[in-house]
């Protein structure tokens, strides 16, 4: 079913190839991140981007096609926020079985990602990269001083239903270890 509402976002409209070639780094090692973590989202999420990249190409929406060959990530949105203070929350847009990849840069003072109904509180230092299912696991940040970045990776559920991709399962620690001796 073709949507009236499928598009380039409005962030990428004002100079999507610019901004997708300015981000290949960051996104390549956020799917590195997830493709250890939990490899068959990864593989999911591969699979919706050539799904979505084909389905551009088939109804002639160039500016889509062009910004989806050069987005590197295995991720369907990334969002940016600066200097910001987030209070503990649950994503409600993510599914209990993905993960997402939460990214902190910058030049701050201490900051700390708490995860309270899991019991843990981490460091996150400039260049910390967390994984996590923002759906079960209640995380925040708490405000710094100085300059911070997050950046924030997560997948939309409409966008694998649209190119008509399966979900993927949980993660499990067994499919893990396989995966890293599969690898080697």
């Amino acid at each position: 079913m073709v949507s009236s509402r499928t598009s380039v976002s409005a962030t990428l409209k004002q100079d999507g190839l610019t901004l997708c070639q300015a981000i290949q780094r960051p996104a390549v090692l956020a799917a590195a991140a997830l493709r250890v973590m939990h490899g068959g989202l990864y593989w999911s999420s591969l699979t919706t981007r050539l799904g979505l990249g084909l389905w551009a190409d088939n109804n002639q929406f160039k500016d889509m096609a062009n910004c989806l060959r050069q987005w590197a990530s295995s991720f369907t949105v990334l969002a940016v926020m600066c200097n910001r203070r987030s209070p503990l929350h649950r994503d409600s847009q993510s599914l209990a079985e993905w993960f997402d990849i939460l990214t902190s840069v910058g030049y701050y003072g201490p900051a700390r990602m708490k995860l309270p109904n899991i019991g843990i509180e981490i460091a996150y230092n400039s260049g910390v990269m967390i994984g996590t299912s923002g759906r079960i696991v209640r995380h925040g940040v708490d405000r710094v001083n100085g300059d911070r970045v997050s950046w924030v990776w997560y997948m939309r559920d409409d966008v694998h239903k649209f190119v008509d991709v399966p979900r993927g399962d949980y993660s499990k620690y067994k499919s893990i270890i396989a995966d890293a001796f599969y690898c080697s």
